[in-house]
């Protein structure tokens, strides 16, 4: 008796749902975990490409600005410290 109860219809499709449930989350190639993990990864590399491309649009402009003289004087005592061979330049430490 307690054997026909156990393999009744409701049973049988109860336990297939619960294994076919537990197949797809944990063991399955697609399964959720590997989703979860690979959704993320995929955020953070849009996070990375937005990065990038508001790199690209910065450098674009420094390019753009050094055609001009007067950019490309001011961009180089910027950023390597060059001078006139009449001037004196002081360094000051931020710290």
């Amino acid at each position: 008796m307690k054997i026909d109860r156990l393999f009744s219809n409701r049973n049988i499709i109860l336990f297939a749902t619960v294994f076919f449930a537990v197949w797809v989350f944990f063991f399955d190639r697609n399964n959720y975990i590997d989703s979860r993990a690979l959704n993320q990864k995929i955020r953070e590399m849009e996070r990375e490409k937005n990065f990038y491309l508001h790199k690209m649009q910065e450098d674009s402009a420094v390019i753009a600005g050094l055609k001009d003289s007067a950019f490309l004087e001011r961009f180089a005592r910027e950023n390597f410290r060059m001078h006139r061979p009449d001037e004196v330049i002081y360094l000051l430490d931020e710290n």
